[in-house]
């Protein structure tokens, strides 16, 4: 039988020595490289292969979802996990879209990790709970929606909902944005109808939602 292969970078040693113990009581794992950045766990990464990797998310050096990506692309059988001690929903999203199989806590890592892995190499994913906890489906779906129907705005539209989601009035946002008043309402009434939303407020609130929004835009009012 084939042993799966396993890349770890972790910067904590104890942690290293740990994960390194529970896949060495499985006869189905090779723990073949191990090291403490970022840069070596890709370079190794995509000379060899391997089944697994395995990044803590604290490492030093790179990007960390820039190297998920750059792992994904260059050998996209191989499956990346990011560990870390706390993450939230956000992080986990960023994860998933860099191309991760998987995010665990640190904290759970025990006897069960083989098995875990085990589920990824079968072709499954596993993303263990947030500490914001997970969102309702419905949720989810609708601010894909919402961010679609964004990414098909202009920049002029999406710098009008930010004002809005900032709270200014239309006369104050004509003057930031060079406009008249009453172009500012058309602007606006024909976004809301594309999105139909009733409102300035479902408005804000979308836009905070789908991530159009930053703490940056609130600060202008």
């Amino acid at each position: 039988m084939s042993r799966i292969r396993v890349h770890l970078a972790d910067s904590d040693y104890f942690s290293r020595v740990g994960i390194s113990g529970v896949l060495a009581e499985a006869d189905d794992f090779e723990l073949e490289r191990v090291t403490n950045c970022l840069g070596e766990a890709l370079t190794a990464a995509v000379e060899m292969q391997p089944e697994i990797v395995l990044l803590e998310a604290a490492l030093d050096g790179l990007d960390l979802y820039g190297t998920v990506n750059e792992i994904s692309r260059q050998t996209p059988e191989t499956k990346v996990v990011v560990m870390a001690a706390r993450y939230n929903r956000n992080e986990i999203a960023h994860a998933y879209e860099a191309g991760c199989s998987g995010m665990i806590s640190k904290s759970s890592i025990s006897s069960e990790l083989p098995s875990a892995l085990r589920m990824l190499v079968a072709g499954y994913q596993l993303f263990a709970p947030p500490t914001d906890g997970w969102e309702p489906t419905s949720k989810i779906s609708r601010r894909s929606i919402y961010q679609e129907a964004f990414r098909r705005l202009g920049e002029r539209d999406l710098g009008l909902v930010r004002f809005v989601a900032a709270g200014l009035t239309n006369g104050q946002i004509a003057r930031l944005a060079h406009l008249s008043e009453g172009s500012v309402k058309l602007h606006l009434a024909r976004v809301m109808d594309e999105l139909r939303v009733k409102n300035r407020v479902q408005l804000a609130v979308i836009a905070a939602e789908s991530g159009l929004v930053t703490s940056a835009d609130l600060k202008i009012a």
